[in-house]
C-alpha cells in the first residue's frame, strides 16, 4: 500500500507541538490522571489486554447507541485505527467509492491508496455544508461500494438530523453501499441529545469514535468501530497486524469515564468548554467581518473561517506560527483556498490572547482593514 501524505497532520507535525497558542487542535482541553482517579492506577499489571477491548469498556461504549450490542465494538487505538482498519475492510482496489469533502482525509486517502475510483461528493458553502441528498443521490450507481462521511462534519462543524440520516441509508440501500463514518465528534454538540449514529438506522455502516473530543481524553488512544459482527470478528483480525491490542492503563482510565458519574459529568464538561470558547471566538468574529465569515458551526472547537486577504492561507498560517507562536491550520490541508480552521477549544483567556496577537499579526501587516475592538 503506497498512502499518499496525510496533509493535515503533516503540516501540525511541524507546528503544533512548539508554538505557545495551538490553534490546530480539535477537541477541548484535556484532563490529567488525577481528575480521573487516584492511586489504585499504579496497582495495574502491565501485561497484554484482549484485541477487541476489554468487555466492561466495550458495553460502555455500546450504551451511547440505541440499537447496539457490546459485540458489535471492536475497540481500536484511537479513531485512526479504526478508520483503517474498517476502510480496508470494505474498500478494495477498482472499487467505486463516493468520498464527502471538505473531511477529515485520513480515511479519503486510506481509500485512494487501495485503488479505489473516488467520486467526490462535495458539502457547499451556500448549503450551509449540508449533504444535498439530490446531489448524493445522482453520484450513486448499482457499482458503488461505499460512501464515506465525517458527521458530525470536521472541518464544517454541521450536524445531520435524524431526517438526512435516514435519506442517505435509503440512498445507500438502493443499491447495497456500505457506509462508513467518522463520527468523533457526536457529543459535542452545543446542546441537546447527541446526534443520530448511521449505526442505529442501517446493517451496512460502519462507525467510528473515541474518547478524544468531547471527552478531553485523546490521551488515552481508545477508540472503536462498530459495524456487524461479521465485520467486527473480521477487524479483530486484522488488528493483530496492526496494534494487536489496546493498553490496560488506558482501558482502566477510560472505564472509569465512560461510566456514571464520571460520564456525564465529561459530557457537561466538554460542552460547557465548547459553549465558552464558541462564544468569545463569535464577538472576534463579529469585529472582523470585512475580512473573515463563515457559516457557524453547530458543534465542537474548530471552525472554517472564509478570508479576503492578500496572503494565501499557508503564507498567513506560516507568519502567524513564526512571528507569534500562534497555530493555525491553512485552509489547503482540505483543498480548500481561502480557509482557515481555527480551533477555540483553549481556555478562554488563553483563545483570547491568541485572537490578539493575531490581531497584532494583520495589523503589523496591514491585513486589519478596521481597528481591532
Amino acid at each position: 500500500m503506497r498512502v499518499p501524505d496525510f496533509e493535515l497532520e503533516r503540516w501540525k507535525f511541524t507546528r503544533q507541538y512548539f508554538c505557545k497558542y495551538d490553534l490546530t487542535e480539535t477537541g477541548v482541553d484535556p484532563l490529567t490522571v488525577r481528575d480521573l482517579t487516584g492511586s489504585d492506577v499504579l496497582d495495574l499489571k502491565l501485561d497484554y489486554v484482549t484485541t477487541n477491548g476489554d468487555e466492561k469498556l466495550r458495553k460502555s461504549i455500546a450504551a451511547l447507541y440505541k440499537n447496539v450490542d457490546k459485540d458489535q465494538v471492536l475497540e481500536t487505538h484511537g479513531i485512526s485505527e479504526s478508520n483503517f482498519i474498517a476502510t480496508n475492510l470494505v474498500i478494495n482496489s477498482g472499487d467505486e467509492v463516493i468520498v464527502e469533502v471538505p473531511t477529515f482525509m485520513q480515511t479519503a486517502g486510506v481509500v485512494e491508496a487501495n485503488g479505489a475510483r473516488v467520486h467526490w461528493f462535495h458539502l457547499c458553502e451556500d448549503e450551509r455544508y449540508m449533504p444535498n441528498l439530490n446531489t448524493l443521490n445522482e453520484l450513486v450507481n448499482k457499482k458503488t461500494k461505499a460512501i464515506v462521511l465525517c458527521h458530525p462534519n470536521n472541518p464544517t462543524g454541521s450536524i445531520l438530523d435524524e431526517k438526512a440520516v435516514k435519506g442517505i441509508v435509503e440512498i445507500a440501500s438502493d443499491v447495497g453501499a456500505w457506509i462508513l463514518v467518522d463520527e468523533v465528534y457526536r457529543g459535542i454538540e452545543f446542546e441537546g441529545d447527541f446526534s443520530p449514529s448511521f449505526v442505529d438506522y442501517y446493517d451496512k455502516a460502519v462507525i467510528g469514535s473515541s474518547t478524544s473530543k468531547v471527552w478531553g481524553l485523546a490521551g488515552l488512544r481508545i477508540g472503536w468501530m462498530i459495524g456487524p459482527q461479521e465485520i467486527v470478528d473480521k477487524g479483530a483480525a486484522f488488528r493483530e497486524y496492526t496494534s494487536l491490542s489496546g493498553n490496560p492503563i488506558s482501558e482502566y482510565l477510560a472505564n472509569i469515564a465512560l461510566s456514571e458519574p464520571m460520564k456525564s459529568k465529561l459530557i457537561q464538561r466538554g460542552r460547557r468548554l465548547a459553549n465558552d470558547g464558541f462564544t468569545a471566538f463569535s464577538k472576534w468574529m463579529d469585529t472582523h467581518r470585512d475580512i473573515f465569515s463563515w457559516v457557524k458551526p453547530r458543534m465542537g472547537v474548530i471552525a472554517l473561517v472564509r478570508h479576503n486577504l492578500s496572503k494565501t492561507s499557508p503564507e498567513l498560517t506560516e507568519g502567524l506560527f513564526q512571528e507569534k507562536s500562534v497555530a493555525v491550520v491553512p485552509g489547503e490541508v482540505f483543498n480548500l483556498d481561502k480557509f482557515l480552521r481555527i480551533c477555540y477549544g483553549l481556555p478562554v483567556p488563553k483563545l483570547e490572547e491568541a485572537l490578539a496577537l493575531t490581531d497584532d499579526y494583520l495589523e503589523k501587516h496591514m491585513l486589519l482593514k478596521t481597528p481591532a475592538m
